[in-house]
């Protein structure tokens, strides 16, 4: 399952499930995520869905001709592939996009006590 979470000073503030159709973005109620900031064009930009090669369903980031551009991790797109953990910048708000079938899940970290009392550290 994919999902665009939105972050107000770095706390969660609304959850978006990626469905089966587009997820637009823009500050009329038509859209499913509905902005209101007058830097957000009326139909600002949209997330979609595309299949590749191996049947495995890929995200995409797409402006949709806005006037203040679209943003994956700070870099201005016209249209470009979504992985887990970018940050995406419409206007002045912050999303973050969740795919849990890309998560790489790393080894646990071992806690080391160092020799200076109350000082733990991981390598």
């Amino acid at each position: 399952m994919a999902m665009i979470i939105q972050t107000v000073d770095g706390v969660v503030s609304n959850k978006f499930e990626i469905k089966q159709s587009a997820l637009k973005f823009g500050r009329t109620s038509d859209n499913q995520i509905q902005i209101d900031d007058l830097a957000v064009s009326n139909e600002h930009a949209q997330v979609t869905l595309e299949k590749n090669s191996q049947g495995e369903t890929i995200y995409f980031l797409e402006d949709l001709g806005s006037t203040n551009g679209s943003f994956i991790n700070e870099i201005k797109i016209e249209k470009k592939q979504l992985h887990h953990k970018d940050t995406l910048r419409i206007g002045w708000n912050m999303f973050t996009f969740i795919d849990e079938n890309e998560v790489n899940l790393e080894k646990t970290s071992e806690i080391k006590k160092s020799w200076i009392p109350g000082v733990y550290f991981t390598k």
